[in-house]
């Protein structure tokens, strides 16, 4: 390809993609936002603290998981505990009951990555709105963690 051809495609793509931001000549930051992800642990007893250093454990396996931590993309936040005991933990948007073995996904987008810090044979209640990626659908046939969607 000539180099007249190349500075001609240049132009014409600088052209439209100033057209496409509104004709302004600033040049607006379209780079994807990195995303945030809150774990909410609720720790009222020994069982609860030892589950969730497990699960720290597991993340940490990973070592994408560990950067996310480290660069404040993956945040833990401490629920405040009820005068009852509390044995649930919420994870990455997912509720882990440690009584039942189940986890809770509300809405969302549920990653292989997800998937597989849960234990084999577990229980999962989704909402409507809870879809899986192909390959957290594969891990859940792999661990044999049963699906269950919510009513409401």
């Amino acid at each position: 390809m000539s180099s007249d051809l190349r500075s001609l495609i240049r132009e014409v793509l600088a052209e439209e993609l100033q057209a496409m931001r509104g004709g302004s000549g600033a040049h607006a930051d379209t780079s994807p936002r990195p995303q945030v992800r809150e774990e909410m642990v609720s720790i009222a007893n020994d069982a609860d603290l030892n589950r969730f250093v497990l699960r720290v454990l597991e993340l940490a396996r990973d070592g994408k998981s560990v950067q996310e931590i480290r660069n404040g993309r993956w945040k833990f936040r401490l629920q405040q505990v009820n005068a009852a005991p509390a044995t649930q933990t919420t994870v990455a948007g997912p509720a882990v009951s440690a009584s039942s073995a189940s986890v809770e996904f509300d809405r969302g987008l549920v990653s292989e990555r997800q998937v597989s810090a849960l234990p084999e044979d577990s229980l999962v209640r989704a909402g409507k709105r809870v879809r899986f990626t192909p390959l957290a659908q594969d891990e859940l046939r792999r661990k044999r963690i049963r699906v269950e969607r919510k009513k409401s």
